[in-house]
C-alpha cells in the first residue's frame, strides 16, 4: 500500500508533458486562433496575393509577369483549394467519404503551395528587385494551413475498416483536384486563343464580338493579348488601330500604348 501511495503521489506531482509547437498545430484539437489563422492565410491571403500581384502572374512593376504561362492553372487550382478549405472549415468532419475527399484535396493543395513557394523563393529573397517581397512567402504559410486541415480530415474518426475503398477515394480526390483545373484551364486557354485570333484577323464586327465574349475571362488572359499589340503596331488604318486599341482595353483594362512602352523597354 505504501508503494502504491508513493506512485499515485508521484503521478499527481509530476507535471503533465506539454505538446510541442508542431504537435499542437497538427493535432486533433482545433483552437479558435488556429481557425482565424486558417481563414487569414488559407482564404484571404491567397486572394489578396492574386489581387495585388505585381509581377508573378500579371504584368506590372518592371515589365511583364514572371510566369504568365501557368497563370490560368494556378488561378483555377487555387480557387478550388480556397473553396474546399472554406467548406471544410464550415462543415468539419462529416461522412467518411467527405473527410477523405477533403483531406486528399487539401493535402494536394498544401504540396502545390509549398512547390510554388520554393519556385518563388529566389525572387522573394530579392523582393525589392523583382517586386515580389513578402507575398512570395505567403505560399509557404498557406501550404501549412492546407496540410494541417488535410491531415485532420484524414485522421477523422472512422467506423469502416476497408482500406481499399479509402485508397480509391483519396486517389480519386487527388486526381480531380489536379485534373479538373488543368482541363478547365485548357478549355479557357483555347477559348482565349480563338477570340484573340478573331480580333486580330477578323473584321470589325467579329473583332468587337470576340472582345465582348472574352471580357468575363479577362483575368485569365496572359501573353495572348500581346498578339493584339503586334497587330496594332502593324496596322496602318486609323480606324483599325482604334478598334484594336478598344478591344485590348476591354480585355485587359489597360491602355495598349502603355503595354507598347513596357515591351520596348
Amino acid at each position: 500500500m505504501g508503494t502504491l501511495n508513493l506512485i499515485e503521489r508521484d503521478s499527481v506531482l509530476r507535471p503533465m508533458t506539454r505538446q510541442g509547437f508542431w504537435q499542437c498545430q497538427f493535432g486533433s484539437q482545433v483552437t479558435t486562433p488556429q481557425i482565424i489563422f486558417d481563414i487569414a492565410f488559407g482564404i484571404v491571403g491567397p486572394i489578396l496575393c492574386f489581387a495585388l500581384d505585381p509581377v508573378v502572374f500579371r504584368g506590372g512593376i518592371g515589365g511583364g509577369p514572371l510566369f504568365p504561362d501557368i497563370k490560368i492553372y494556378v488561378y483555377l487550382f487555387s480557387g478550388l483549394e480556397v473553396v474546399m478549405l472554406s467548406f471544410w472549415l464550415l462543415a468539419r468532419a462529416g461522412f467518411q467519404i467527405w473527410n477523405d475527399l477533403s483531406g486528399a484535396a487539401l493535402l494536394v493543395g498544401g504540396g502545390f503551395c509549398l512547390a510554388v513557394g520554393l519556385i518563388l523563393l529566389p525572387f522573394s529573397l530579392m523582393g525589392p528587385m523583382f517586386g515580389v517581397g513578402i507575398f512570395g512567402f505567403t505560399p509557404f504559410v498557406t501550404g501549412i494551413v492546407y496540410l494541417r486541415n488535410g491531415i485532420r480530415a484524414l485522421r477523422s474518426p472512422r467506423t469502416d475498416t476497408s482500406a481499399f475503398s479509402r485508397v480509391v477515394t483519396i486517389l480519386f480526390s487527388a486526381v480531380v483536384a489536379i485534373g479538373a483545373p488543368f482541363l478547365l484551364g485548357v478549355a479557357i486557354h483555347q477559348a482565349v486563343e480563338s477570340s484573340i485570333d478573331e480580333i486580330v484577323h477578323g473584321d470589325d464586327g467579329h473583332a468587337s464580338a470576340a472582345a465582348h465574349r472574352i471580357g468575363p475571362l479577362r483575368y485569365f488572359v496572359g501573353a495572348e493579348s500581346d498578339q493584339i499589340v503586334t497587330a496594332y503596331q502593324q496596322a496602318s488604318e486609323p480606324a483599325r488601330k482604334q478598334l484594336l486599341r478598344n478591344c485590348y482595353q476591354e480585355i485587359t483594362g489597360e491602355d495598349i500604348e502603355v503595354r507598347i512602352r513596357i515591351m520596348n523597354d
